[in-house]
């Protein structure tokens, strides 16, 4: 028993010191009704940002909540998210490629032609952290 005990107390200092996590609070602004989804990625780097499937946490909560809790281990991240109002599952658009759905980034950029960049997103968790994400709605 008491080299069980030993090798337990050992175990932090062999493993090395695992960070503590973080909880990241995210507030959402700007949502044009309480009606379907909101679809939330947390992005561990620029790989397939904002385009393709994502590489961290995905996260669907009702649009109805206006804040999302989740904890993260620190580090740097970006958060990129829809608010599927139809509860189709992706983000719908017209014609000309434009959203009829709400999009949101971290950091909120200024939207033009096309997603914002990684870095124009990315911040940091060190801790408890909150960030508030605007929603856009083109149409």
């Amino acid at each position: 028993m008491l080299p069980r005990l030993i090798l337990l107390a050992a175990l932090p200092l062999l493993l090395g010191n695992a960070p503590d996590p973080a909880r990241l609070e995210v507030a959402l602004a700007g949502l044009r009704s309480d009606h379907g989804l909101i679809r939330l990625c947390v992005w561990h780097g620029p790989s397939r940002f904002p385009g393709g499937k994502c590489d961290g946490e995905s996260i669907v909560v009702p649009a109805s909540d206006a804040v999302v809790k989740l904890p993260l281990a620190p580090g740097d991240y970006a958060i990129s998210l829809v608010h599927d109002e139809n509860g189709n599952g992706k983000l719908d658009k017209n014609l000309f490629g434009i959203p009829t759905e709400g999009v949101g980034f971290s950091q909120n950029p200024k939207l033009s032609f096309g997603p914002p960049t990684y870095a124009a997103t990315r911040f940091d968790v060190a801790g408890d952290t909150s960030e508030t994400i605007r929603l856009k709605y083109f149409l």
